[in-house]
């Protein structure tokens, strides 16, 4: 073997080697981003003022949409909003692949179906006043049922 084929070599091997850690580092800003998204998920759903506003959803609020009309620049109005609006940003995230739905819902899955069970039947009357609305919130479903089940 003469010095440039031991050249070759080593920049051969110098070439996977770097491969490799890059492989690897993409992992890591992976696992990462997906640690710091989801600490950020979970500490909006265990504070006091989400958990309260998410059981007035749950257990109190009307379900029919000219009622909760009636609640508008209220606090019920503010309790729907941050509740539904943080499962569709979920739906949102785990639609565009940054977060892994199953391990995510394996937490909150239970509560987000509850929360949808209430808000359904409201969708027909708001999606008139806005078609898109709660859609990822609905994309979220299935990942919800199938997290239930394992």
């Amino acid at each position: 073997m003469d010095i440039g084929q031991i050249s070759q070599l080593v920049s051969a091997l110098a070439f996977v080697f770097s491969a490799i850690v890059v492989v690897v580092q993409l992992r890591n800003v992976r696992h990462d981003r997906f640690v710091q998204i989801t600490n950020g998920l979970f500490q909006t759903w265990q504070s006091s003022d989400f958990m309260k506003a998410q059981q007035w959803v749950i257990n109190e609020m009307p379900i029919n949409w000219p009622e909760l009309q009636k609640r508008r620049g209220t606090d019920h109005e503010t309790n729907f909003v941050r509740v539904t609006g943080f499962y569709n940003r979920i739906g949102t995230l785990v639609t565009l692949g940054l977060v892994d739905g199953q391990t995510i819902l394996r937490t909150i899955g239970g509560t987000a179906r509850e929360v949808w069970k209430k808000t359904e039947p409201l969708l027909a009357d708001a999606r008139r006043e806005d078609a898109t609305f709660l859609r990822d919130f609905e994309r979220l479903l299935p990942f919800c049922e199938a997290c239930m089940k394992d």
